[in-house]
């Protein structure tokens, strides 16, 4: 009898100690790291008929519910307590920009789900022009009085702290590195909206890039913010680049590295922000020089942005939209001046 009373004690035990993380985390509050399904970068498997192209990564779409659905936006941390972060291999565009000292990450999901995502933090006055041609909610830890006030006169939904439903402390990281969300919950705060206009001009899967004076580079390195390094190295077998942050690959939960398809360097002027001088923001509305790289090849481009509601275009040096590779994009917010160093 004694026996058989252990026994029924011993899984008891471990559920409660599970449930209440031991310091760690478990499975209640973190949900499923990595992708749900296919990420941005894979095609649709099975034999399911393609339906059309998804609009943030050109891939080809066989769900009709994520093809039309919204996007949403949602600001990650970079700080290296930050890292290993959460659900970044599911976005499909991740763009990041210097904030006192570090960087952050402006991450646009559509295409495809993860079960955990972030750590999240707070909103910069740049943000809102960033998120608003996505359309969507805007997914934030919190901000100052004046910030909040420019995500408000952008017109943006925005989704904060104060949503329990979306946003949740997790067990086993310690503020402000701890707060996390899921694809799920925040295309529920989306709604039935439309979906996003089309990110780029996309080419066809496997298609070798055709922007004007594509040279070859088989890696390149820069410096996003003072003392934070940047690394991609071209992988010709898996056709992505595979990133490394200050000399380390950049993996997140689950071992996956961060690879994504094109690497934008976007020149963009920052400015101070009036209402706080320690608060530099990029300024993403008007038009600059840039480089793209996609396929293991360097274009040189310009970017242009009519307004805070229109996407940004990339254009060649023979004036033409430059096709990107089908995928997850990333875009870096990178000081006018600051080139990369090269292989």
């Amino acid at each position: 009898m004694k026996r058989k009373t252990i026994a029924l004690l011993v899984p008891l035990v471990l559920a409660l100690t599970a449930a209440c993380g031991g310091g760690g985390s478990s499975a209640a509050d973190v949900g499923q790291a990595g992708p749900i399904g296919r990420g941005p970068n894979e095609p649709p498997g099975g034999s399911a008929p393609v339906i059309g192209n998804f609009p943030l990564t050109g891939m080809p779409a066989v769900d009709a519910t994520k093809l039309r659905r919204p996007a949403v936006t949602v600001k990650i941390d970079n700080n290296a307590q930050a890292r290993p972060q959460a659900g970044l291999e599911a976005a499909d565009v991740i763009y990041e920009e210097f904030t006192e000292g570090i960087t952050r990450f402006v991450v646009v999901f559509q295409s495809a789900d993860a079960g955990v995502v972030g750590p999240v933090r707070s909103v910069r006055p740049g943000d809102p022009h960033i998120a608003k041609p996505f359309g969507g909610p805007l997914v934030f830890s919190g901000g100052s009085a004046p910030v909040l006030g420019v995500v408000r006169a952008a017109g943006i939904p925005q989704v904060t702290e104060n949503d329990r439903e979306t946003l949740r402390r997790r067990s086993g990281r310690r503020a402000p590195h701890n707060l996390y969300t899921d694809t799920t919950s925040m295309f529920r705060k989306a709604g039935a909206g439309a979906a996003p206009p089309a990110f780029s001009p996309f080419l066809a899967l496997g298609a070798a890039p055709t922007a004007a004076g594509a040279t070859p580079v088989p890696a390149f390195r820069l410096s996003p913010a003072p003392g934070v390094t940047a690394q991609y190295q071209w992988d010709a077998a898996e056709a992505v680049w595979k990133r490394s942050t200050d000399g380390r690959p950049h993996t997140l939960e689950g071992g996956a590295q961060l690879s994504p398809r094109n690497v934008i360097v976007q020149y963009t002027p920052y400015v101070t922000f009036p209402d706080d001088p320690k608060v530099r923001y990029p300024e993403v509305i008007g038009s600059g020089e840039a480089l793209v790289f996609m396929g293991g090849m360097q274009v040189r481009a310009r970017w242009s942005k009519s307004s805070a509601a229109a996407m940004t275009t990339f254009t060649d040096t023979a004036g033409r939209p430059i096709a990107l590779s089908p995928g997850q994009t990333w875009v870096h917010l990178q000081t006018p001046g600051a080139a990369p160093s090269i292989g």
